[in-house]
Parts: C-alpha cells; structure tokens; sequence
C-alpha cells in the first residue's frame, strides 16, 4: 500500500474497474510523436487470466503513450481507417497493416509465421494480443523500414506523415546520443507495477512571498484572504498543512505553521484568527525563489517531519528569476524528490532569463500567472492545485455587476454528481466595506425555500454551506448598496458524491512547434465523468490578454476534423490560438455547461472479449472513440483554470500561421474521366476563419508528395481551387476533377490549403488515382450531388468539363 499524493489527471496509468469487458487503451491529445494523456487499463487485465496484460501488450501502451504512435492496423466501420482497403486496379481487398515479403520475415514475428508467408502480411506488435498470434512492429529490430506500409490507410501513417513506428520512436530524445540502446529481451517479459492510490487529504506546503511588492496593487491583502478561503472552504478535511514566508535582504524561509491538521469549521476559524501570515509584508524588495525551493525539498526530506509522503507545494511570488545554475540544479533536483510543485506569480518581469515557468515547463509542474484579477486567480488556482484530493469541483465563478442599487438574481445548476455538499462564498477585494445588503442577501433553493448566508470576518466573506443539497437549480438573490462599486466574487463549489463518479473539467496548454514567433498556442480542455468522455458539451476558452488587452471568447470542439483534433468525441476538446495582441502572460479558463441547450452524452465502451480478435488500439481510437452505450449527463455546470503561457515576441506580424493540414482526402465518386474529390474543410489560421485556395496536385510517386508538392517538375496535375466564404472550417467540399491524359497506372492525388498570405498548409493525405491512359465513353450511375462545390480558377477547369458535366445531369435527368 503506497501512498502518493498523485491524483488521477497525473498518473501515467489509471486501473479502473468500470467493466469487466472493457479494454486497454492510450488516451492521446496530441498528434504523432507527443507524448499522450494517459493509459487506462481495466483491473481483470492485471488478475483475470483469461485477459491477462503482458510485457509485449504493455510495450504497445506504453510505445503509444510515450513516443506518440498510433495503431498500425485499421478499425471496422471506420471510413478514414478503415480495416480492410482496395488498392485501384485491383480486385481484392487487403488487410489494413504491415507488408512483408514472403521470403523476407521479421525477427520479431514469432509463432504463427508461416501464416504470415501465406498472406504476405504480418498485424504489429501491438494487435493479436489475446491470442497466440504474430507479434511484430512494422519495423523490426533487424529490418528497420522494409515492413512499413506507407499505403495503408493507418492512423500512424496519416498523423506521422507515412514514417514508420520506429523511426517515430528513435526520434525521442529518450534515444538520442545512443542512450538507451536496445537490449534482447529477456525470458520472462511480463511487466512490473507498483500501484500508487490517491490520497484523501492531501499534505500541502504554502510559501507566501512577504516581499515589499507585495505592498503593491494591494497583492497581500488578497492574498491573505485568498489564503482564509483556502482554509476554510477549499481544504478537505484531513489535509496537513504547513505556511512558510519567504522574502527580504536576508533571503530566510520562515516556518510560522510547522503542522495543523484540517478538522471541522471551527478549528478552521480557529486556526486563522491566531493570525498565521504576518500583518504586513516587509519593506525589502529581495525575494530568492531558488532559496524558498531548497529549504521546501528540505523540509518534505526531513526524517522527522509529519508529511507521510511528499506534498503540494505552492508558491505565491511576486519575482521568478532564477540564475542559469541555479535554473540547471533545480532541473535536476525538482523530479527527484516527488512534490508536485505550484508557481502562483503575481509580478509580470518580461527579462528573457531563466524562471520558475521555464523551470516548471521542463520539469512538468504547474506555473500561473496570477493577473489585473488577483483574487479570481488565486481562488482558481488553489483549488486546482488540490483539486484531485478536495472533494471541492468548481460549478461556477463570476463578478456580479455594479450597478447602484440594483437587485441582483444569480443563477447555477447542481448536479447529482456533486451534490454532497454545496458551498457559496461570496467576497470581493474591498468586500470589508459591505458592497451589498447583507439583509437583502438569500440563498432560494430548487424548493423555494429561502437560506441567508452567514459572515465571515477573518476572509472576509459570506459563505454557506450546505450538507445533502436538493439536486436543481439555486438563486442567489441580492441587492447592492447606493455608491458601491467595488467587485463582488461569487465562487459555487460542489462535493462529490462516493455513489457515482463525478463530472469533471480540466484545461491545460501546449505550444506548437513552428518556425515564426510568437508559436501558435494549443489550447485543451478534457470533460469526463469519471474514465469515462463526454460529447456533446458546451466548451468555451476565455483567454485573457495581458495589459488590460481584453479577453478573446471562442469554443473548443472535439470534431476529429484536425490535426490537433484527432479523435472524435474523446472528451478532448481542443482549438489552436493565434490571436496575439502585446508581449506578456496570458490567462485561459474553459466554461462547460451540458444539459441546457445541447445534449451531452457520456460515453460507455463494453467489448466482449470473446468476440474481439485484436489488441485495444484497434478498437480505441480510431477516427472516433468507440461506444456501445450512451448516457445523458443532464444539465451541469463546470469551470476549470487558469492555464498561462507566455508571448516573448513577435506581436503585430502580418498573417504568419498557415491553414491545417487536410486530413481526409477522398475520391467519392467516378465518373470515367471526371472524380469527385472531397475533403474537409480547414481555416486560413489552422482552424479558424476560412482557407483562399486550395491547390490540387497529382503525383506518380506518393513520397513526392512530403518532399516536392511544390516542385512544378514532378507535377503532372496542378488545380487551384478558389473558395467562397462558405467554405469555413468543417464544411464538407468538393470538387470534380477532369483526369489528366496519361499513361496507364498508379498515380497519387494530394491537396493542400494556402491563405491571403500565401501561407500552404501541409500537404494532406495520398489517394491512390488509377488511370487507364485511354478515353472511354461516359457511363454513370449516378449524379454527384455534392454537398458544396468549390469554383475553380486552375487552367485545366476548361470549357470540356462544363460540357461534361451537362451530359452527367442530362443523363441523370432522364
């Protein structure tokens, strides 16, 4: 029994036990070569021995988890990878997968090799993984790259540009320099775990800056009340606390709560009206973050201290400077000792030097930008740094509006997930000088019924708590007194209920590779109920601009469309940001609501196991997640955030950023010398706006597609596709293409979207083309009827296909 004080959202592998059916899989978020979310693996893989996991199915988990690569074996009733494909100009379907040549076997192909002989095709190491049966990458350990089947329609190929598994993974930095050279495997391959459960309350360290800028933009002031929240609301009972203060010319960590153990309300009270944080902060400007980090991992590995296993820590600083050997030792010292660290900075220094955020961007941690909303921030912030140990889940945060006199009604839903205890503060930064009536303050509940809240100095702030709350949706009734304009904060938490998993959010960022500045910005957010997605939800990302730069408000999907969407209804939901205003940090929260004016699902996935014949991968995920069994969530609310990143330079460039890369390239219809293309959509900035062109080439070799689109040299078809505004991110397009007089064979198709700017996209997937090289009378089944047609502006667009295309319509019309 080993305690940790991970939580779920940062474990490498979660066992659950929703069903005895269900199977392994590699939650991804990111596309080929970035390291996934996370490995969920059901609890009868590890003691049924009927579905026992073993070394080489958790190598497939784990190379897909670690190295970002995807199956390389296709998915029944799935169009963009499907299981089976035909090649044109042949007339048998083939097994989507590897190629091997008859006289040419991996060495790692093992037991049933001779039936790979006879079908010429060898599944990947990571299918077949409930039978005895071939178990093999496409690249073998002694044949790096003749089995890869770049014509095979495979998740792998399409996101890691036709590459094979290997050479995704050798690229690494796991594998650079030769670390970490392979070895033969040993005889016994079945994998070790040490199982790590989460904690119910959890060991927190707070740090508080009492440097004199904290004196500025009454920073101490809200943070002392942000700390009073934090113990009276957000703190599980149970949870051990210890406060340091740091700061001053002397650069001394103080420990002014060496350890108090979170009880009832009243030891909490108790607690801070023994005034923990000093009055004021010092009149010293000196603050060491490299010290108070030291002297916190010294503490946490004191033998004799009372944390049983490492703690939260959370820093609240006004600098974050940190000297290059300095940064470097914390580098190396920050993963050793397991604390789960939490920068909240509250002075925004744009020094290009190294920081806490490089620090903790490297070393996985968490850094916020504690922003003009300090005390919104702070709230957030502390509850999200515990929010795997709090039964707390943020429904809702807001400012109510300021206007004199005027009666305020404040709405929110509780769910049953969360309905074991409900909790209101309401509070603001000059909330001391009453901006409300406290008479005229109440609490109506679904029944009707009418609840004042009570007041708490020490925050100060006027809470209620409400143990076993009906289920529906409260108002908060108020009225704001004449002349009062300070903002007023009200923050609604819920408490989960042990019967039933809870709905939850999270968000987080990441930062695009690219070679303009500033970096596109991937923004995430995961909606799940328990292991399980939800679809359907409304996500919006509220990005707040730095230098009062306003704030930009747009929903995230989980469409599969994209190259940063890649799964379907995997309760990621996902948008790239490029709408960059001035230099600094920048702030994002999602709203999700479900339930009011949509229909979110949760999504259940039982697959018998005897009727599967193929590892998890080939079921989860392909284009979309895989369900058998679909749950309304009914209405509910969630906030999640803050998540910061950072803008160095670049602002105010023209258009840098390219549209996405079109990823579902297909021939829908043939009509002898004319095909219909189609594709999906993509914006002029990744996924957002709308493309100018697009630019439709063929090829006789599919790599000349990666290496040459552009090269006129080896194009023997070249269109430009003009758009019309209605061409916009996830429509459906098509165009009719008239076939080139060529000769006879195999040739490959390849589109790509450019903008105003003349930025291209990268080129989309290859479509095999088969030309005959002669011309035969038209014979058509059918009309087209496409969904949008695009116009088009390309010198092969002649006169012959409009009459072409008047006979297609005569011939359908009789």
């Amino acid at each position: 029994d080993v305690e940790a004080v991970y939580r779920r959202e940062y474990a490498d592998v979660v066992i659950t036990a929703d069903s005895s059916n269900d199977r392994p899989y590699t939650l991804h978020q990111g596309g080929c070569g970035k390291e996934a979310l996370r490995i969920y693996i059901p609890v009868n893989n590890l003691v049924d021995s009927r579905q026992k996991l073993s070394g080489r199915e958790f190598v497939r988990l784990w190379s897909e988890f670690r190295y970002g690569v995807f199956p390389e074996s296709g998915f029944e009733g799935d169009e963009k990878y499907p299981a089976e494909y035909r090649m044109p100009g042949e007339d048998a379907n083939k097994t989507t997968g590897c190629r091997t040549e008859p006289k040419q076997l991996q060495d790692d192909c093992d037991e049933e090799q001779g039936d790979a002989t006879r079908n010429h095709y060898c599944l990947p190491l990571w299918t077949k993984i409930y039978q005895a049966a071939q178990r093999c990458f496409c690249e073998g350990r002694l044949s790096l790259g003749p089995n890869h089947n770049p014509e095979s329609p495979t998740k792998h190929n399409l996101l890691c540009n036709e590459v094979g598994t290997w050479f995704t993974v050798l690229r690494s930095s796991d594998f650079t320099c030769g670390r970490n050279k392979a070895r033969k495997l040993p005889a016994n391959s079945a994998p070790e775990f040490q199982f790590m459960r989460e904690i119910e309350a959890p060991r927190v360290l707070v740090a508080v800056d009492i440097s004199s800028r904290m004196k500025e933009e009454n920073r101490y002031a809200l943070v002392k009340n942000a700390f009073s929240h934090f113990v009276t609301t957000l703190l599980p009972p149970g949870s051990e606390l210890t406060v340091v203060t740091f700061g001053g010319n002397d650069n001394v960590t103080t420990i002014i709560t060496p350890r108090f153990v979170v009880g009832d309300d009243e030891s909490r009270t108790s607690y801070l009206e023994g005034q923990p944080l000093p009055e004021e902060p010092l009149n010293e400007e000196n603050s060491c973050v490299f010290c108070v980090m030291s002297d916190i991992i010294e503490i946490a590995g004191t033998k004799n201290n009372s944390f049983a296993s490492s703690p939260i820590a959370i820093i609240l600083t006004t600098t974050q400077y940190l000297e290059q050997e300095k940064h470097l030792i914390l580098e190396g010292v920050v993963p050793l000792h397991g604390i789960r660290w939490h920068a909240l900075m509250m002075f925004e220094d744009m020094r290009p030097y190294p920081s806490l955020h490089t620090l903790y961007s490297f070393t996985g941690n968490h850094f916020v930008y504690v922003g003009k909303d300090i005390l919104g921030d702070l709230y957030r912030s502390l509850n999200e740094a515990i929010n795997g140990y709090s039964s707390n889940l943020l429904i809702t945060q807001e400012y109510l509006n300021t206007f004199d006199e005027d009666n305020i009604w404040f709405e929110f839903f509780l769910d049953k997930s969360i309905s074991k205890d409900l909790k209101i503060s309401i509070s603001g930064p000059a909330f001391s000088s009453s901006p409300l009536a406290y008479g005229n303050t109440k609490l109506i509940d679904p029944q009707g019924n009418a609840m004042p809240l009570r007041k708490r100095e020490i925050v100060p702030s006027w809470d209620l708590h409400i143990e076993n709350p009906e289920i529906g949706t409260y108002t908060l009734k108020t009225r704001r007194k004449l002349g009062a304009k300070s903002p007023v904060l009200v923050s609604v938490y819920g408490c989960r209920v042990s019967s039933e998993e809870p709905i939850t959010a999270r968000v987080w960022t990441e930062v695009l590779s690219f070679n303009a500045s500033p970096r596109p910005i991937q923004i995430y957010a995961e909606v799940r109920k328990g292991n399980y997605p939800i679809r359907n939800a409304t996500v919006v990302a509220y990005v707040k601009h730095p230098s009062n730069g306003g704030v930009s408000v747009f929903p995230l999907a989980d469409d599969g469309f994209g190259n940063i969407d890649i799964t379907k209804n995997d309760g990621i939901y996902s948008h790239y940001f490029t709408n960059f205003t001035s230099e600094g940090f920048y702030n994002v929260i999602v709203k999700v609501k479900g339930g009011f004016d949509d229909n979110p699902v949760v999504l259940k996935r039982y697959i018998d196991f005897h009727s599967v014949q193929s590892c998890p991968s080939s079921n989860c995920c392909g284009s979309a997640f895989p369900w058998s069994e679909q749950i309304p969530t009914g209405e509910f609310l969630r906030q999640a955030g803050p998540a910061s990143f950072e803008v160095l330079s670049g602002c105010g460039q023209e258009d840098p950023y390219p549209p996405s890369k079109v990823m579902d390239l297909r021939i829908s219809k043939t009509y002898d010398q004319i095909v219909v293309v189609q594709w999906t959509a993509v914006g002029d900035d990744f996924d957002t706006g709308v493309a100018s062109s697009y630019e439709l080439k063929l090829f006789r070799n599919r790599s000349l597609i990666r290496h040459r689109f552009s090269d006129p040299e080896v194009q023997l078809y070249s269109d430009t596709i003009d758009t019309t505004p209605e061409a916009e991110y996830g429509v459906t397009l098509q165009h009719l293409m008239t076939i080139p007089n060529l000769e006879t064979g195999l040739y490959y198709l390849a589109i790509r979207a450019v903008d105003e700017a003349g930025n291209g996209g990268e080129p989309s997937n290859a479509v095999p083309l088969w030309i005959e090289g002669t011309t035969a009378a038209i014979q058509c089944s059918d009309d087209p009827t496409p969904e949008k047609l695009t116009s088009s502006a390309g010198k092969h667009a002649s006169h012959l296909l409009d009459i072409m295309l008047a006979i297609i319509i005569a011939l359908h019309l009789l």
